[in-house]
Formats: structure tokens, C-alpha cells, sequence
């Protein structure tokens, strides 16, 4: 069957599924571009293949529709991107109300993803698929450890499943197959790129980056991080997307340690490599119920005395997040952070300053300039599980 030819008329199929429920084969003859001979065959292998079911195997008013299956889900939204119950309710031939009942087991089995919230229309798509595609090693490999999306509904997607998914919402289901091949030769280029010729995570090394922002000024003498905030073309990284649902959520402890694991090993490289003998955990802006540094600070079993800094509480609980110029920063973090008062006489050689997410790095740069300031320390570092690749 030529895949044009097929294309279009699956594109018919789908189009008299979702407008006029269950069909015969004269409501795709009108205005057709083929014969009914050849609709037949069509529709002959769109039933074998168990996308469609009959009314009844053979002879006048033979009737199709969408089954009630994973198979007929998928045929039909695979080729209208997301589909609304009525849509579905059509395709099934059955009432709003039964479809309904019907549609929560896919919701449940996480096999369709609902889409807006009442009293919106709500919406379906497939967030998951059985096809295997194409791809690399290289390219299976770090999609299924590092990509991840959270849907509209709160979901969280990963691997092929959320690379899928991601394809679909940015090109449609047009040509999916290749679109999701040349996407992900695409990222494991950019991954190369940013990372290295693996394309693997490892710590790195922002220290330049970090003195041209601040005009080369030395205050800090390495700035590392464990990951990027955002890739060109794919958004959020995978360490990204995890912290803030850590930050934002209730507490989740499982999600807090996958966090703590996947950065403790360049926390405890930096303190190796250059003789911390002390550390600082930046205080949290907003009090929350759960306290991500917090838990970093109580759970990282780093076995070295902790200088405590503090957030000025007399002052509106501004994030730096909020504020729109490297200038703005850098005075709220200034005038936020301070150092409690009995550490003072205390002095160490080298100090790692911690903190989740780094944007501008004012924060980090001011803090900074407080230790040294009150002589707590001759030399910084400074570690985020954050940083920016801007």
C-alpha cells in the first residue's frame, strides 16, 4: 500500500471516527481520491491489525468503529495528537457518559495522560507506546538516564517514554518516527557539546564563566555544579526538573535522596581535591514545610565542621529569581545573608560554600565576600547542583 496514499486515508478514517462515530465504507467514498476496492483493503488491514472492529464480519451495513483497547487508543490518537471524550465517545460508538467509565482504566494504567483541568475541556494523549524506534545506543542510552518531562497534569515522564511524549507536543504526529530519530541524534549532540564526548554528566567546571559575569574578579576560586538548568532545544535538564518538584512538593524523601546520590560524589571530589576543612549551606529565601537544603545539610555526611549562615528575617522573602538584573541580586543577597556572630573568631584555609541552584550567581558571590570579610576563610569554593550555561 503506498504510504502517501495510506497517510491520507488514515487521516479520513480517524476524521469520520471522531465526527460521526461509527462509519461504512460510502462515508469515506465522498470526495475520495481512491476506489472502494481500495478503501476496503484499508479497512481490511486496519481490523486484522485490531484498530478497528466490525459490527459484523461480512454482507450489507457492515459498520466500523474504534475498539475499546490500548491498540484502538493508540491508532486514534496517534493520529489526532489529543482528543477530547467526545472525540472518543464517537470513535467508540458509545455515550459520553459510558466512555467516561470506560477511559479512567487508561488514566489509571498510566497509558493516556489527561490534559486540562475542568472547567476546561480535558483533553487525552498517549504517554505511552509500544514502538520501538530506530534509535543509537548512544542515543537510547542517555535518553532513558537523563531525560525526563513532567505533563501539564503533574506527571512525571521518563526515558523513551518522556522523549516520545516531548516529540509529539513540539512536531506533532506527523512523520513521529523520524521526528523522533533525528531528535534524538539531536540531543546526544548537544549533550556531547555541553558535557563531553560521551555526552555523560560529570562535575563541572563553571569558574570562568563565573569571573566574566562578576569582571574577573577573584573573590572565588572555583565554581562548580553537577548539572545545567537548560539545553538548547530540550528545556529543564533531568537534576533540574527534580529539584524544584523537591522544592515545590510535599516531602518526598525518596526523590530528596535520588537527589542527594546523584551529587554527593562531586560534593566529596571537590572536598578531596582541594583540603575543605569546612562547609556553608546557603539558608533557604521561602520557608517551607520541607527545607531541600536542609535535608541536604542533615543527609550529604559531610565530616567537616559547618559555618551557619542565615537569612535576615526582618526582610520581605524576596526570591533572587524574581529580581531582573545581576545588580538587583546582588544587594538583596547582601543584605539577606548573614553569618551568626560566635563563628566569627573562627578561621579555616579553604571553605566550600553549597547551594541547590545558582542563576546569576550573586548569591554566591556575595556570600563570598561576607566570609572573607570577617576572615573566616583565605580561600572559596563554591558547589551548586544547579548552574547556568548562559
Amino acid at each position: 500500500m503506498d504510504n502517501a496514499i495510506n497517510k491520507e486515508q488514515i487521516k479520513k478514517i480517524t476524521n469520520t471516527l471522531v465526527t460521526s462515530g461509527s462509519f461504512a465504507i460510502s462515508n469515506l467514498e465522498k470526495g475520495n481520491n481512491i476506489s472502494r476496492e481500495q478503501i476496503g483493503k484499508i479497512l481490511k488491514t486496519l481490523t486484522t491489525q485490531e484498530k478497528l472492529i466490525t459490527n459484523k464480519k461480512v454482507g450489507s451495513g457492515v459498520k466500523y468503529k474504534l475498539p475499546k483497547t490500548e491498540k484502538g487508543l493508540t491508532f486514534l490518537l496517534n493520529n489526532i495528537i489529543q482528543g477530547n471524550i467526545d472525540d472518543i465517545a464517537k470513535a467508540w460508538d458509545v455515550s459520553i457518559a459510558s466512555a467516561k467509565k470506560y477511559i479512567k482504566k487508561f488514566v489509571d494504567n498510566n497509558f493516556i495522560e489527561k490534559i486540562g483541568r475542568p472547567p476546561k475541556k480535558i483533553s487525552y494523549i498517549l504517554v505511552k507506546n509500544n514502538t520501538r524506534y530506530d534509535l543509537g545506543d548512544a542515543e537510547e542510552r542517555l535518553i532513558e538516564k537523563y531525560f525526563i518531562k513532567i505533563t501539564p497534569a503533574g506527571r512525571l515522564l521518563e526515558g523513551n517514554n518522556a522523549f516520545e511524549y516531548f516529540v509529539q507536543k513540539q512536531m506533532g504526529q506527523d512523520n513521529i518516527e523520524q521526528n523522533i530519530i533525528n531528535m534524538a541524534r539531536k540531543y546526544l549532540d548537544i549533550r556531547q557539546e555541553y558535557y563531553n564526548y560521551s555526552g555523560e554528566e560529570q562535575l563541572i567546571d563553571n569558574t570562568d564563566q563565573f569571573q566574566q559575569t562578576f569582571k574577573n574578579t577573584k573573590i572565588i576560586k572555583k565554581v562548580f555544579c553537577s548539572d545545567f538548568n537548560k539545553l538548547p532545544v530540550f528545556g529543564d535538564t533531568k537534576l533540574y526538573q527534580l529539584i524544584k518538584i523537591a522544592k515545590a512538593g510535599q516531602a518526598n524523601l525518596e526523590l530528596m535522596m535520588t537527589i542527594i546520590n546523584q551529587i554527593s560524589n562531586n560534593i566529596q571530589q571537590i572536598i578531596s581535591t582541594y583540603n575543605i576543612e569546612a562547609v556553608a549551606f546557603i539558608p533557604p529565601t521561602i520557608m517551607r514545610k520541607t527545607q531541600l537544603m536542609t535535608f541536604w545539610k542533615e543527609r550529604l555526611n559531610i565530616d567537616l565542621p559547618k559555618i551557619d549562615l542565615i537569612k535576615n528575617q526582618a526582610l520581605l522573602p524576596v526570591q533572587q529569581k524574581n529580581l531582573s538584573t545581576l545588580k538587583e541580586k546582588s544587594i538583596h543577597a547582601r543584605e539577606s545573608i548573614q553569618l551568626k556572630q560566635s563563628l566569627q573568631n573562627t578561621q579555616y584555609q579553604n571553605i566550600l560554600i553549597i547551594d541547590d541552584i545558582s542563576d546569576s550567581g550573586a548569591t554566591l558571590n556575595e556570600t563570598a565576600k561576607l566570609l572573607l570579610k570577617k576572615e573566616i576563610t583565605q580561600e572559596i569554593y563554591t558547589f551548586t547542583a544547579i548552574g547556568t550555561n548562559k
